[in-house]
């Protein structure tokens, strides 16, 4: 080892520590005056933090060309989602409730948009998310709308009829499950806990390898990570992350990676808060709601009307009125994605208001597909 070599590439490493630190320094004040320029507007905004981590990503490969050593793509996207997260706070206290407790995928789709420089608040229901985000206990609320395995999570749709909290992003985040235990001999493993779409998302993969093992719904898999860690014989399936929730004498690896069933497993987060969006929008698209009056051809001509404006309905979904008064048993109420702003269409919403005895805008954001 050549200690003097050593010692002088640590102290070269170390004033460019200082550089990056002072340069990191003017970025959040520049950060500070941003936020006095908006004067109160929308601080979350993906698509131009998008725009730059994929312009760095470029500049990253260029750079190759100049004998320059390439960062891992990746890297720069967790490293700036990360300067982000803390521009965010400094421009204003931010805290984000979602489905806990910690641990859950939610909680990681959570880091993956914002980072890690906010609150998170953990709730026990979807209920508690959207009645957090209403009251102003917390900026904002992540919830999951849809998983490409299982479909639209209908309660949180639901919800919408009762807060009028408004949608300002969607977040599409991969699901891995992973199998976490204590000991690596699946032939040993007598109980496997875990949420029951995780599971259910599994059981595949469960009965080929642990037929002997009984599964045992939990209300989250973080939940079902601590019960592996205090037995012996058993294992949970979630996130690889659940690994650092590992204890002192309690230690949990990842024995088995992308378990599911299938591997295009995929769920859509929404970002809700109580405010509508105020940033602009490059491609934007608009939730809303809607429910008909009860006469013949009411659905077709609401589409017909859509159609006419050339407007591109991505998702159209019906479930049944959730806050139902009588007379309204077999009633429904739809749910509709289109690839527009529909707050830039007031006489759209108007003739749409003609053919729906109740129609709701529930959010314009940027459509990043």
């Amino acid at each position: 080892m050549n200690t003097e070599e050593l010692a002088r590439l640590r102290l070269e490493i170390n004033a460019l520590d200082d550089e990056l630190l002072t340069i990191l320094q003017k970025r959040a004040f520049l950060s500070t005056q941003v936020a006095k320029a908006k004067q109160g507007g929308t601080i979350f905004y993906p698509a131009r933090e998008k725009e730059i981590i994929s312009r760095l990503q470029n500049k990253n490969k260029e750079n190759i060309e100049k004998n320059m050593v390439q960062l891992p793509q990746e890297s720069i996207a967790h490293i700036w989602t990360e300067i982000f997260s803390c521009s965010r706070m400094l421009q204003k206290k931010t805290s984000l409730a979602f489905l806990g407790p910690l641990g859950t995928f939610s909680h990681y789709a959570g880091e993956e948009l914002f980072g890690k420089s906010l609150t998170y608040q953990p709730c026990s229901d979807f209920n508690s998310i959207f009645a957090k985000v209403f009251s102003g206990e917390a900026n904002l609320g992540l919830i999951p709308l849809e998983n490409s395995l299982q479909g639209t999570v209908g309660q949180c749709l639901d919800l919408f009829e009762i807060y009028p909290v408004s949608i300002i992003a969607e977040h599409y985040s991969s699901i891995h499950h992973c199998l976490l235990a204590k000991q690596t001999d699946f032939s040993k493993i007598k109980t496997i806990y875990s949420h029951p779409q995780a599971l259910m998302q599994c059981h595949d993969w469960i009965q080929k390898n642990c037929p002997q093992a009984q599964v045992v719904e939990l209300s989250s898999t973080a939940k079902g990570a601590l019960r592996a860690m205090e037995e012996e014989d058993s294992a949970a399936i979630g996130n690889e992350k659940l690994v650092q929730l590992s204890q002192e004498g309690k230690i949990l690896q990842v024995i088995a990676k992308d378990i599911a069933n299938c591997k295009d497993n995929t769920t859509r987060f929404a970002v809700i808060a109580k405010e509508k969006n105020s940033c602009s929008f490059v491609l934007p698209k608009s939730s809303f709601t809607f429910a008909l009056a009860d006469k013949t051809g009411a659905l077709s001509k609401v589409l017909q009307i859509i159609q006419q404006e050339n407007i591109n309905l991505t998702k159209l979904e019906s479930r049944p009125l959730y806050n139902k008064v009588q007379g309204t048993a077999w009633q429904y109420r739809f749910f509709a994605d289109a690839l527009a702003n529909l707050w830039e269409k007031p006489m759209l919403m108007q003739t749409l208001k003609e053919h729906c005895y109740d129609i709701r805008i529930l959010g314009v954001y940027e459509n990043l597909l």
